[in-house]
C-alpha cells in the first residue's frame, strides 16, 4: 500500500491534464496482488477511457467497447461472469472519466435482470441485448437499496390488477446521456416492488436538474404512473430477497465510483500545484501544500485498498450487510472530505463551475447519499 511518504513522491512524478484529454496519466501504484490478467484488463479499461471519455456520450461508447456490461452477467445469459472485483475495477475507472453516465445504475439493474433467471420475461431477453450493445441506458431514480435490501422513502405502489401504479419523485441521477428505461424501486403496503418503465411513459416526467458544473442530472416524478404487469419484475418478498443481495453488491460498486471520482480530483490538483508558481518556484516545493495533497493521497489509497478487499470478499461470499453499510459510508465521507480539500488546494479558480475539481465535488455530494446518508449506513455497521 502506498505510505504516506509514497503520496508524497507521487506529487512529483508525471502529470495530468486537469481538463481535457490526458496526456500523461497520472495514476496511483496498483495493490501488488493483482495478477497479470486484472492489471491486463484495467488496463485496457483506463486506455479506452482515456481515448474515449471526452464526452459522456464518447464514456458510454467505450464502456460498451470493452464490454463492460457483459463482465458482470452470468455465462447462461451470454455474459462473462468476471465476478464482483472486475466489475468495481470498471467503476472505479468509470468514477475517473468523471462523466454523468449511469454506470452504476445500469450494472444494478443487469444484476436485478439477471437475478431473475429462467423467470425473466421473454421481452426483456431483448433489453439485455440492446444494453449490451450500448442502446439502452438503464437509470435508478434515487437511491439504491441500502446493504440490507431496504428501499428508500420517495416513490410508492399500489396494486393496479396484475400491473401497479407508481406514484412519488426520485432523483438524483447522471443522465449525459439518454436512459432507454428507469427501474423504479418503491415501497408500498406489501414490500418493495421493483418495475421497468420504458421511457417515455404517460405519467412519468423525467426533468433536468441544475448540475452546477457536476454535469448532467435528472429526477423524476411519477403520478400515478401504471405498469402493466409484464414490466413488474418483484415485489414482496421475492423483492426483499432480491434486493438485499443487489444492495450489498451496489455499495461495492457505488464506493468504487466514488473512489473513482476522488482520484480524479486529487490529478486535477496534482497538476495544478506542480504548474502554480509561488514566491519563485513551483507550489509542490512549499512543503505545506505538499504535505497536505501526500495526506489526501494517501486516504485515497486506504479506500481504494478496501475497496478492493470488499469486492473480493463479495466474489467469495464473505462479506455481510453491515460491513457493506460500513465501506460504503467510509467511503462517501472520505470522498467528500477530499474532493472539498481539493477545491481549496485548487486555488481560487478551483471554485469555477466549470473546473474539473469543482465538479468531481459536486458529483459526490449527491453520488455520496445514493446508498444511504453515511450517519444511517454507520448505524446499520453498528447494529447488523
Amino acid at each position: 500500500m502506498t505510505t504516506t511518504h509514497g503520496a508524497d513522491a507521487a506529487a512529483h512524478g508525471s502529470g495530468t491534464a486537469a481538463g481535457g484529454v490526458r496526456s500523461a496519466p497520472e495514476r496511483w501504484r496498483e495493490r501488488e496482488d493483482e495478477d497479470s490478467l486484472f492489471r491486463q484488463l484495467r488496463l485496457t479499461v483506463r486506455q479506452g477511457l482515456d481515448v474515449d471519455a471526452g464526452t459522456p456520450a464518447g464514456t458510454w461508447e467505450a464502456l460498451t467497447g470493452v464490454g463492460a456490461w457483459e463482465f458482470a452477467l452470468p455465462i447462461g445469459m451470454d455474459g462473462l461472469d468476471l465476478g464482483h472485483a472486475v466489475v468495481a475495477m470498471v467503476c472505479e475507472e468509470g468514477g475517473n472519466a468523471v462523466q454523468p453516465v449511469p454506470l452504476t445504475d445500469t450494472l444494478f439493474a443487469l444484476d436485478v435482470l439477471s437475478g431473475l433467471g429462467p423467470l425473466l420475461p421473454e421481452r426483456l431477453h431483448g433489453l439485455l441485448d440492446r444494453v449490451r450493445d450500448g442502446a439502452h441506458p438503464v437509470a435508478v431514480p434515487g437511491r439504491f437499496p441500502d446493504p440490507r435490501g431496504v428501499v428508500a422513502p420517495g416513490i410508492s405502489w399500489k396494486p393496479d390488477g396484475d400491473g401497479v401504479v407508481l406514484t412519488g419523485s426520485g432523483g438524483p441521477f447522471a443522465s449525459g446521456v439518454a436512459a432507454g428505461s428507469l427501474l423504479v424501486l418503491a415501497s408500498g403496503p406489501d414490500g418493495p416492488c421493483v418495475a421497468l418503465v420504458d421511457l417515455p411513459a404517460d405519467g412519468v416526467a423525467v426533468r433536468a436538474l441544475r448540475d452546477h458544473g457536476g454535469g448532467a442530472v435528472s429526477g423524476v416524478t411519477l403520478d400515478g404512473a401504471r405498469v402493466p404487469a409484464d414490466a413488474v419484475l418483484l415485489r414482496g418478498l421475492a423483492a426483499e430477497t432480491a434486493l438485499a443481495r443487489a444492495g450489498l453488491r451496489a455499495a461495492v460498486h457505488q464506493s468504487a465510483l466514488l473512489a473513482g471520482l476522488t482520484a480524479a480530483a486529487l490529478t486535477a490538483v496534482v497538476t495544478r500545484i506542480r504548474a502554480r508558481r509561488q514566491f519563485g518556484q513551483a507550489l509542490v516545493k512549499h512543503q505545506g501544500p505538499r504535505l497536505r495533497v501526500a495526506g489526501l493521497l494517501a486516504r485515497l489509497d486506504a479506500v481504494r485498498w478496501a475497496v478492493g478487499d470488499a469486492a473480493k470478499d463479495l466474489d467469495e461470499g464473505r462479506l455481510h450487510p453491515g460491513e457493506a453499510a460500513g465501506l460504503v459510508a467510509l467511503v462517501a465521507e472520505t470522498a467528500l472530505d477530499v474532493t472539498r480539500d481539493a477545491v481549496h488546494l485548487h486555488g481560487a479558480s478551483g471554485l469555477v463551475r466549470d473546473a474539473l475539481v469543482a465538479g468531481c465535488y459536486r458529483r459526490v455530494a449527491w453520488e455520496a447519499l445514493r446508498c444511504g446518508r453515511p450517519t444511517q449506513l454507520w448505524d446499520i455497521a453498528a447494529h447488523a
